[in-house]
C-alpha cells in the first residue's frame, strides 16, 4: 500500500514538472515572439524557459509568473526525487545468502 502511494507521488511529481516546463516555455516563446526574435532566438526559450524572465522584453507580470513557475518546477522535482528514493527503499530486496 505504501509502495503504491510513493509510485503515484513519483508519477505526479514528474508529470507536474513536465506540465510546468511546457507552460513556462509557452510564456517564454510568447515573450520572445513579442520581442521579435529570430527563429534561432527561440532556442533559449525552449531549453530554459525560466531564464527569459530576465529579458528586457518580459513584462513584470510575465516575469512574476515565470518566477513562480520556477519555484513550483523545483518543488515538483523535489517531490519526484524524494518519492523515487522512498520507493526504491521500500522495494529493495536483500540478496539471498550464499555459502
Amino acid at each position: 500500500m505504501l509502495v503504491e502511494f510513493f509510485w503515484v507521488a513519483l508519477v505526479a511529481g514528474v508529470s507536474s514538472a513536465v506540465v510546468l516546463w511546457v507552460l513556462a516555455a509557452r510564456i517564454a516563446l510568447g515573450i520572445l515572439r513579442a520581442a521579435g526574435e529570430s527563429p534561432l532566438g527561440y532556442l533559449p526559450g525552449l531549453l530554459w524557459p525560466f531564464g527569459v524572465r530576465q529579458s528586457p522584453a518580459a513584462s513584470p507580470a510575465d516575469a512574476t509568473k515565470l518566477n513562480k513557475m520556477l519555484v513550483a518546477f523545483f518543488a515538483a522535482l523535489l517531490v519526484a526525487i524524494a518519492s523515487m528514493a522512498v520507493y526504491s527503499n521500500l522495494t529493495f530486496v536483500l540478496p539471498a545468502p550464499t555459502q
